[in-house]
């Protein structure tokens, strides 16, 4: 009698053993299905908006600036934000907003000769500037994608605008009792033309090179004119980081 209870004691715990294995393995396999499933269906949802910050160097074409043909040109910090939205799987349109240092170069760069021209037609001689700039550049990719998840590793992308500079600088003019400083502020418009390279992080994030030209409506951003024969124009280059938004919360 003993062992016949023994015996259906220990099938019994057994059943309910395996029977208990079972049921966690068939919650388990469930939850883990739902998750995937949750995670499917949320990256099938396109991240078409971005931002993204840049950092780098620039410098500017202008008459007191020094020659590009010597490579010359002093180079200055600027930073940018942008927020982007795609629109067609080739295509995005980015608004930026941005800030450039300039600094001529010094006095003693130029010959005599030029800084008794620029003396006699009022001309500054040097100059600092801040450039705080504004601008929308609708952007063509050269390999396009429907969705983040199947964009490529390496992408080449391109595109120009319009913008909105705005240019505070400090000049230094030359006469005959001597030097005098000069403050100004202007407002000009620009075409914008950008160019990148861009390197797919992650997921959501894209580390890119970006270069813009700025091909501003103005020769006297840095207080001289006619010196040079075409406008003044930034330029600058930028390492940035992009990072693509989930539409269904504010950032990540």
């Amino acid at each position: 009698m003993n062992i016949t209870l023994s015996i259906y004691f220990s099938f019994s715990m057994n059943s309910y053993l395996i029977k208990s294995f079972l049921a966690l393995v068939l919650v388990s396999g469930l939850s883990l299905g739902s998750s995937n499933g949750q995670n499917f269906y949320k990256e099938k949802v396109p991240r078409n908006n971005f931002l993204q910050g840049g950092i780098g160097l620039g410098t500017i074409y202008a008459d007191n600036a020094g020659g590009i043909r010597n490579l010359d040109l002093l180079l200055r910090p600027g930073l940018s934000f942008t927020y982007g939205r795609k629109i067609h799987k080739n295509f995005d349109v980015r608004a930026n907003l941005g800030y450039q240092r300039y600094k001529s170069q010094k006095i003693d760069y130029y010959s005599p000769v030029v800084i008794e021209i620029w003396s006699g037609m009022d001309q500054a001689i040097t100059s600092k500037n801040n450039l705080l700039y504004l601008d929308v550049i609708p952007s063509f990719y050269l390999f396009g994608s429907n969705n983040h998840t199947s964009r490529k590793k390496i992408n080449v992308y391109g595109g120009a605008g319009l913008g909105l500079l705005f240019n505070a600088n400090q000049t230094v003019k030359k006469h005959f009792s001597g030097f005098s400083e000069h403050r100004e502020a202007q407002v000009t418009g620009y075409i914008p033309f950008k160019g990148g390279l861009s390197y797919r992080f992650d997921l959501y994030t894209d580390i890119a090179f970006e270069g813009t030209l700025m091909l501003t409506f103005s020769d006297n951003l840095d207080g001289n004119e006619g010196f040079n024969r075409l406008n003044d124009h930034p330029l600058i280059g930028q390492i940035v980081i992009r990072r693509y938004l989930n539409p269904f919360k504010s950032i990540y």
